[in-house]
């Protein structure tokens, strides 16, 4: 009886230390992460050195599936797990996966993540809002729009003995495109792919839906039209602005292929280029073009609902998981350490660090860790990028500057509006594909802007414009308590 009575204790015991192994396994999470091609080929090195830290630190590990565009549209019409995913208005659309029921509301889970939560500024909780809940974190990153000339230093300061300007307007950059085409006739100083400018209208238009061109005109602020929900295609200055770059496509400023060129890397972009930013940003281009440059800011800064959602990171609805996502979005967003791995790779491997506290990529690093940080996290968090060229110095207070920069930015008239689409649906859908008709080549200069806004707006308001612009309208006034 006492030799059963052993084996059963026995084997209780080695039950009881089973049920405690399985109950110490790490948690297992999938982080859905935006790339524009491929995930980074030292990523898999990476992300076991960021579990093993993870594991130990918050008991989880993840399993981060890097995406482009067409790869996350098929794991969301297929239904494919994820606890966590980048999201923006972009990639992911934010709005559309709200709506869908996709992303969950984490509204009354953010008390469980104070370093998460007060990490960033009240007024992006607001502009992340939808209906007053809050479905996605914000990156505090450059929560504003400031878009800025990227100039060439060799050519136009050493060459040409431009004077840095540090703010340059739109039209203002003719000179620099004259000077080089001078020089050059058979080159292009302002090349491009189907994409067009960065960031060229995001001052111009406060949108409300980009994919279908609605939005408020920031140049009404003020005035009786400052809440007329409009077309950019009617709202002046856009106009303007297209008419310009069809101006400098037709002086041979831009390369005539561009509204068949799928994507045009920065390395091998003009001497003269354009990239929303701020201050600071000057060294994340450097060491991209590989070139030194100096910017020159033509537009911004404002702040709006489209701004602030440029960047954030959502816990699905359907996650096994919601509070350990949450714990590692706060590791990601608020841990040095996690941060900069993430960010830059294993140190002595991808990166070395340098005394004023920046690091710098190897050439390991720069081949083998290429990401999205904006899209990981927080961009304030973790070491900066140390240019590779003595004319480039990284300001290490860049990001305290910028935080105080946007104190003086033009605020939305409309900030955390998000409009329902759902009884529009029809006529969106016909909206956007005509736009998607014309798009590259009004948006590289292709096209005669004076003859083919006539015809696109002509052919919106044939499958419904006006129905969707006076639904979105109501939207706001309610919205607004008009």
């Amino acid at each position: 009886m006492k030799k059963v009575l052993a084996l059963i204790l026995a084997a209780v015991m080695m039950l009881s230390l089973c049920s405690f192994a399985a109950a110490e396994e790490p948690v297992k999470l999938v982080w859905f992460m935006y790339t524009a091609s491929e995930a980074p080929i030292d990523w898999p090195e990476v992300e076991e050195v960021l579990n093993a830290y993870s594991a130990e630190k918050i008991g989880v590990t993840c399993e981060y599936k890097y995406m482009d565009e067409s790869q996350i549209a098929l794991a969301t019409q297929t239904g494919e797990y994820f606890d966590i995913a980048f999201t923006c208005d972009w990639w992911n659309d934010y709005a559309t996966n709200v709506a869908a029921g996709m992303f969950r509301d984490i509204t009354n889970d953010l008390d469980s993540v104070p370093a998460l939560r007060d990490s960033i500024v009240p007024l992006a909780w607001e502009g992340v809002k939808v209906n007053g809940n809050i479905y996605a974190i914000p990156h505090m990153k450059d929560i504003g729009y400031e878009v800025f000339w990227i100039l060439n230093s060799d050519y136009f300061l050493n060459q040409k003995g431009f004077e840095k300007d540090l703010y340059i307007s739109f039209e203002g950059i003719e000179p620099y495109f004259e000077a080089y085409k001078a020089d050059h006739p058979d080159d292009y100083p302002f090349k491009m792919s189907k994409g067009g400018i960065t960031s060229w209208q995001n001052c111009l238009v406060d949108w409300l839906n980009m994919d279908y061109l609605i939005g408020l005109d920031w140049n009404a602020q003020g005035t009786d039209e400052e809440y007329t929900v409009k077309s950019a295609l009617e709202i002046p200055a856009w106009k303007e602005r297209v008419a310009k770059i069809h101006e400098w496509y037709q002086k041979g400023y831009i390369n005539p292929d561009a509204a068949v060129t799928d994507s045009m890397p920065r390395a091998q972009a003009g001497v003269v280029q354009s990239g929303q930013g701020w201050f600071g940003a000057e060294t994340v281009w450097a060491n991209v073009i590989k070139q030194p440059i100096y910017i020159s800011r033509y537009d911004g800064p404002y702040m709006s609902t489209s701004s602030i959602r440029g960047s954030m990171t959502a816990v699905s609805s359907f996650s096994e998981h919601p509070q350990e996502a949450l714990k590692l979005i706060e590791l990601m967003n608020t841990d040095p350490w996690y941060r900069e791995t993430a960010r830059y790779g294993i140190e002595g491997k991808h990166y070395t660090r340098n005394e004023d506290g920046t690091v710098t990529r190897t050439e390991v690093g720069s081949s083998n860790m290429g990401v999205q940080a904006y899209a990981q996290g927080h961009y304030t968090v973790g070491a900066l990028e140390a240019s590779p060229f003595p004319e480039v110095p990284t300001d290490i207070h860049q990001w305290e500057k910028t935080m105080a920069n946007y104190e003086h930015a033009t605020l939305s008239a409309a900030m955390g509006f998000t409009p329902d689409l759902a009884p529009v649906e029809t006529q969106c859908l016909a909206i956007k594909q005509i736009i998607e008709e014309y798009r590259a080549e009004l948006y590289t200069g292709t096209s005669d802007p004076e003859v083919v806004i006539p015809e696109m707006l002509a052919r919106m308001e044939e499958v419904g414009l006006r129905d969707v612009i006076a639904e979105i309208q109501t939207q706001l006034n309610t919205f607004l308590g008009k």
